[in-house]
């Protein structure tokens, strides 16, 4: 019983440990992006969709201040790495868009949000390796 007991306690040790990964959704580069929508009566009455969350430095996962998020005519520009803005729903799919200097625009697939969708999402995005400035003669 008491080796039972011993085993039990040691799997349940052994189950809290465990770490949570990062799934990102993949994109056409090295980047991804975290994403979840919550509803909102709030927001319904109000015919609006919140947009919110954090741009992140895929390799150092350090946040990153100035990066410009844009859904449909609606942006955001950042000053600690995080943004939101608040916009009416669209009735045809746009892409959310993170762009910042120095590195490679992530782009999630068309969205279609209904009135009163809170959205999370969060943008990993990864160094440009291509010359900002290019001359060629």
């Amino acid at each position: 019983m008491r080796n039972l007991l011993l085993c039990l306690a040691l799997l349940t040790f052994l189950v809290s440990c465990k770490t949570e990964q990062l799934v990102l959704t993949p994109t056409y580069n090295k980047g991804g992006y975290t994403f979840k929508v919550y509803k909102s009566m709030h927001l319904a009455a109000q015919d609006s969709v919140y947009v919110g969350g954090n741009v992140f430095d895929v390799a150092s996962k350090g946040l990153l201040e100035g990066a410009v998020v844009k859904y449909g005519c609606a942006y955001a520009d950042n000053k600690q790495g995080n943004f939101s803005f608040k916009t009416k729903p669209f009735s045809v799919g746009y892409s959310l868009v993170s762009r910042y200097i120095g590195c490679r625009d992530i782009e999630t697939t068309p969205v279609v949000f209904q009135a009163g969708d809170s959205v999370h999402i969060n943008f990993y995005v990864a160094q440009d390796d291509r010359p900002l400035i290019h001359c060629d003669n």
